[in-house]
C-alpha cells in the first residue's frame, strides 16, 4: 500500500537526529585547573582554548553562582564552556541540555538554525504527548476501569477524567519538579492560561459555532467550584508558600467535586426512574431532531428537562432491550460532560440506529453489515502469518484510511510517525470492544521485553549496579527474556490468553512514563527558551504551554458542538481546566512539600496576579452573562469572550515588558 512504503521514514528521522546531536566534538583538558571544554568539529578555537584555558578558568572561576542568563554577556566561544560549568544551566530531569546542544554542538552562524529545528521539536513533543494520551494512556485506564468492574460513573470521573488531564498533569508536575528557588511560573503560567483559554477561546468558539441554552445545574456547579480552586490557589501564591496539608486540601476539593458530580448523578437517576414508570401516550408520528441536537416530539424537547441526558440517542422505546442500551449510553456520555471529557469520538450517530432508537451495536448486537465486515476481518488475520500480523501491528501509518485523508492529515501521519512506532513498540493496549481483546502474539510477547527496559532508560536506572560490577540493566533483561519465552509457550496466536487483563497495567506504566518524560523534555525545552528570549516562565506557560496543551481541546469541543452536542463541549471547557487546576496543583505540589520538609516555597510575580485575575474576570463575567440571559450562549456571548482573551493577552504581554507596574 500507499502507506506502507514509508514504513521506514522513523528510523531516517532518528539517525538524522542522532547525526545532528552527536556531532564529532574535540575534547580539551587542561591538568592543572581541572578544566574540560568541548568544541564543535571545525572550528579553528582549539589551539586558542589550549593557550587560554588558564583565562577561560579565571572567566567562570565565580560563575556558578551567577545566574544562567550571565552567557549573553560573554563571547560565543566562552558560552560553551560557562553553560556546562553554571549549575544553573543544568536541568534536573530529562535527557537534553538544550542550551548546551545549542551553544557547544553548533558554529556561531547555525545557531539560529538550531532554534528553528527546537521550536520544530516542540511541536513534535507536544504532538506526542497528545498521541501517548489519548491512544495509549487512556485506552489502559479503559482497561483497568473494566478489569475493576467500576461502574461507568466512578470510571468517568477518575481513571477516564485522568487519563483526558494527563499532559496538564504531568506538564504541571515536571515544572514544578523542576521550578528552581521556588520558581514555578511555568505550572502556573500554564494552569492559568490555559484555564483563561479554554474558559474564553474555546467556550466562545462553541457559542459562535453553535447558539445554545446551557444546562444551568452543572453549569453553576463547575463555575463555583472553579472560582474556589482560582482564588485558594492566588491565596497561597500571595502568600508565596504552600504546606503539606493545603497541597492534599487541592487533591480533597477534586474528592468534594466528584462526589457532588455522583451525588447529583444518583439524584437525576432516581427522578428518571420514577418518571419512567409513569405510563404514557406516545402520539402517532416519528420523533425529530430539534435545533440543539436533542430528540423532541410533540411534548417538547427531552434537552429541557434533563441537561445530562445523551442528547443524541435518548428515545422512547417500546423495548427492554432499547432502553437499557440507551441508558447505558446516556450515563457514558453525561458522566462525559459532567468531568469536562470531550465527547466520545466513536458515538452513535442517529443514522447508524435502529428504528426504535437502539444502538446497532449495544450490547453485543450488530447488524449483518458490520458482521460480514467482522467476518472479512478475522478471515484476513487468518491468513496472514504471526510475522506478518506483528509487522502490521507495528506499522504506524493508517494504511487502510491513507489514501481518504487529506493531506494535511497525511502530514500529520508522517510527522508523529516515530513517536507512534516508539509506542506501539512499547506500550501493550487491551481492547475489549476488538476481536480477542486486540491480542497480538508477537507483539505482546515482544512488548514484555521493550516495555521494562524502555522504564529502566526513562528513569536512567540502566547504570545502577545491584551487585560488584552487576548492573541492575543485565538483571532486568534475561529476566524479561524468559517471562517473554514463557508468554510465548503457554499462549495461542489465535486466542488471547486467561492472563491478558494484566497487561494494561503494564501498558499503564509504560505510558505514564512516556507522558512524564516527554512533559520534562516540554519543560526544559521552554525555560531553554525563556533564558535564550529573556521571557519569563510565566509568559511561557501562559502562550507555548497553554495553547499546545489546549489546541487540542479547541479542534475537539468545535467538532463536538458541529455535531450538535455544544452543551456537552461547553461542559468540557469548565470541566477539563478545573480538574486539571486541582490535580496538577495538589499533586505536585504535594510532592514538592514532602521534599522540602512539609513546606513548598513558592515565588510572586505581578503576571501572575494578572494571570489569577485574568481567569476570575473570565468565570465572573461568564457567571453573570449567563444569569442576565437566562443561560443562552449567543453569538454575542462568544465575541465578547474573544474580545475578553484578546484583551487579557495584551495585559498579560505589557505586564511583561514592564509598560504597566501594578
Amino acid at each position: 500500500m500507499e502507506g506502507s512504503r514509508i514504513f521506514f521514514l522513523p528510523f531516517f528521522l532518528v539517525v538524522l537526529f542522532y547525526v545532528l546531536a552527536t556531532t564529532a566534538e574535540v575534547h580539551v583538558f587542561n591538568g592543572d585547573n581541572g578544566l574540560s571544554i568541548s568544541l564543535p568539529r571545525g572550528t579553528d578555537h582549539i589551539g586558542k582554548w589550549n593557550d587560554t584555558s588558564s583565562a577561560a578558568v579565571n572567566i567562570l572561576g565565580d560563575d556558578d553562582d551567577r545566574e544562567c542568563s550571565y552567557y549573553h554577556k560573554l563571547n560565543h566561544s566562552e558560552q560553551c564552556a560557562f553553560i556546562r560549568n553554571n549549575s544553573d544551566c543544568h536541568i534536573d530531569d530529562g535527557f537534553i541540555n538544550y542550551l548546551e546542544f545549542v551553544f557547544c554542538r553548533f558554529p556561531k552562524q547555525l545557531i539560529p538554525l538550531a532554534f528553528v529545528f527546537l521550536f520544530i521539536w516542540l511541536i513534535f513533543l507536544f504532538v506526542s504527548l497528545g498521541v501517548t494520551a489519548e491512544d495509549f494512556f487512556c485506552p489502559a485506564l479503559t482497561a483497568i476501569s473494566r478489569t475493576m468492574k467500576l461502574n461507568q460513573s466512578i470510571a468517568g470521573v477518575t481513571f477516564l477524567a485522568f487519563g483526558n488531564g494527563a499532559p496538564d498533569i504531568f506538564s504541571a508536575i515536571a515544572a514544578i519538579s523542576n521550578a528552581k528557588e521556588g520558581d514555578a511560573g511555568l505550572a502556573i503560567g500554564a494552569l492559568f492560561g490555559a484555564g483563561v483559554f479554554v474558559t474564553t477561546v474555546v467556550a466562545g468558539s462553541i457559542a459562535v459555532t453553535h447558539p445554545f441554552k446551557l444546562a444551568e445545574r452543572p453549569f453553576l456547579r463547575d463555575v463555583v467550584f472553579y472560582i474556589g480552586a482560582a482564588f485558594w490557589t492566588f491565596t497561597i501564591l500571595y502568600r508565596r508558600q504552600i504546606v503539606l496539608a493545603e497541597a492534599i486540601g487541592f487533591i480533597g476539593l477534586y474528592v468534594g467535586y466528584v462526589l457532588v458530580v455522583l451525588i447529583g448523578r444518583k439524584v437525576y437517576e432516581i427522578q428518571r426512574k420514577r418518571q419512567q414508570s409513569q405510563p404514557m401516550r406516545i402520539p402517532v408520528g416519528s420523533p425529530s431532531i430539534n435545533t440543539e441536537g436533542g430528540v423532541s416530539s410533540n411534548y417538547g424537547s427531552v434537552n429541557d428537562h434533563d441537561p445530562h441526558v445523551n442528547q443524541e440517542s435518548y428515545m422512547h422505546s417500546s423495548t427492554n432491550h432499547s432502553v437499557k442500551g440507551v441508558l447505558e449510553a446516556s450515563d457514558q456520555l453525561a458522566i462525559a460532560a459532567a468531568v469536562g471529557l470531550p465527547a466520545p469520538r466513536r458515538a452513535p450517530s442517529v443514522s447508524q440506529m435502529g428504528p426504535q432508537g437502539d444502538n446497532s451495536v449495544d450490547d453485543g448486537f450488530m447488524t449483518p453489515l458490520l458482521a460480514g465486515f467482522a467476518r472479512r476481518y478475522e478471515e484476513e488475520q487468518e491468513e496472514h502469518s504471526a510475522i506478518a500480523n506483528l509487522f502490521i501491528a507495528l506499522n504506524p501509518v493508517d494504511s487502510e484510511n491513507w489514501k481518504r485523508k487529506s493531506i494535511f492529515g497525511k502530514a500529520y501521519e508522517i510527522f508523529k510517525l516515530p513517536i507512534q512506532f516508539m509506542l506501539q513498540l512499547t506500550v501493550p493496549i487491551v481492547d475489549y470492544d476488538e476481536d480477542r481483546h486486540g491480542w497480538n502474539q508477537l507483539l505482546n510477547v515482544l512488548q514484555c521485553i521493550t516495555g521494562p527496559m524502555f522504564c529502566l532508560g526513562v528513569t536512567k536506572a540502566v547504570s545502577v549496579h545491584i551487585h560488584g560490577n552487576l548492573y541492575l540493566w543485565e538483571l532486568m533483561l534475561p529476566l524479561c527474556v524468559i517471562l517473554a519465552i514463557v508468554i510465548f509457550i503457554t499462549s495461542k496466536r489465535d486466542s488471547h490468553p486467561v492472563y491478558h487483563f494484566l497487561f494494561p497495567y503494564l501498558g499503564f506504566l509504560v505510558s505514564v512514563l512516556w507522558i512524564y518524560s516527554i512533559a520534562n523534555e516540554i519543560v526544559n525545552l521552554l525555560q531553554m527558551f525563556g533564558v535564550q528570549f529573556s521571557l519569563s516562565t510565566e509568559v511561557l506557560g501562559l502562550t507555548l504551554l497553554a495553547w499546545g496543551n489546549s489546541i487540542g481541546d479547541l479542534v475537539s469541543d468545535i467538532t463536538v458542538a458541529k455535531q450538535g452536542f455544544p452543551r456537552m463541549a461547553i461542559a468540557a471547557c469548565f470541566g477539563g481546566p478545573l480538574f486539571n487546576m486541582l490535580l496538577g496543583i495538589g499533586i505536585s505540589c504535594t510532592i514538592a512539600a514532602i521534599r522540602n520538609d512539609g513546606v513548598f516555597h513558592v515565588s510572586f510575580s505581578q503576571l501572575q496576579m494578572v494571570l489569577a485575575g485574568g481567569l476570575g474576570v473570565s468565570l465572573l463575567s461568564s457567571l453573570f452573562f449567563m444569569l442576565c440571559t437566562r443561560f443562552n450562549a449567543t453569538r454575542i456571548y462568544g465575541f465578547y469572550l474573544y474580545a475578553l482573551y484578546l484583551g487579557f493577552l495584551v495585559i498579560a504581554l505589557l505586564t511583561e515588558s514592564k509598560v504597566i507596574k501594578w
